[in-house]
């Protein structure tokens, strides 16, 4: 089920990202290229942006 009332705007690219990636983790994709290719594209962005 979802609520369209809170749908990701077609612009955030970000949350679309930690959008698809919560997917895959709740339908057990968690071992596809899919998956491997938004988690190290998520965590290259977090590593950016909070490097020390």
């Amino acid at each position: 089920m979802y609520d369209n009332e809170r749908a990701i705007p077609s612009n955030d690219h970000d949350a679309t990202l930690l959008e698809g990636l919560f997917q895959l983790t709740v339908t057990g994709d968690t071992h596809t290229w899919e998956f491997e290719k938004i988690d190290n594209e998520v965590y290259t962005r977090l590593l950016a942006t909070y490097e020390a």
